[in-house]
């Protein structure tokens, strides 16, 4: 992978997951209550991921491009660390709005699993 191709990547994903954390927190009322705080826990998760890759993106972005090929594993890595815990999160945020509130809940709820 390519570093441009990376960064592109990196912030594709940055867009797609503060645009899902948003989302999120739109629709926290429509939880039931005794899902509320796990939903809370994994919403600060997949905050905490985001701002993590955030961080890591600057930080490749200061590799010269000539030392791209020694950090490129790395970066590499990295991302697919994030993309497994944006899933495992995400997984257990749409578990969340599944615990029904009393009176029905969110048939229309938007939780397309990321790719």
């Amino acid at each position: 992978m390519k570093k441009e191709e990376f960064k592109q990547k990196t912030y594709d994903v940055l867009n797609e997951l503060a645009d899902y954390i948003t989302k999120l927190e739109d629709k926290a009322g429509e939880i039931a209550e005794e899902a509320k705080e796990e939903y809370r826990e994994r919403l600060e998760n997949l905050k905490e991921i985001k701002n993590n890759l955030s961080a890591k993106l600057e930080e490749y972005e200061q590799v010269a491009d000539s030392k791209w090929d020694v950090v490129k594993d790395s970066a590499v890595n990295f991302f697919a660390s994030v993309a497994d815990a944006w899933k495992e999160n995400f997984g257990k945020v749409a578990d969340a709005f599944k615990k029904e509130k009393t009176g029905g809940c969110c048939d229309d709820t938007d939780t397309d699993t990321p790719d």
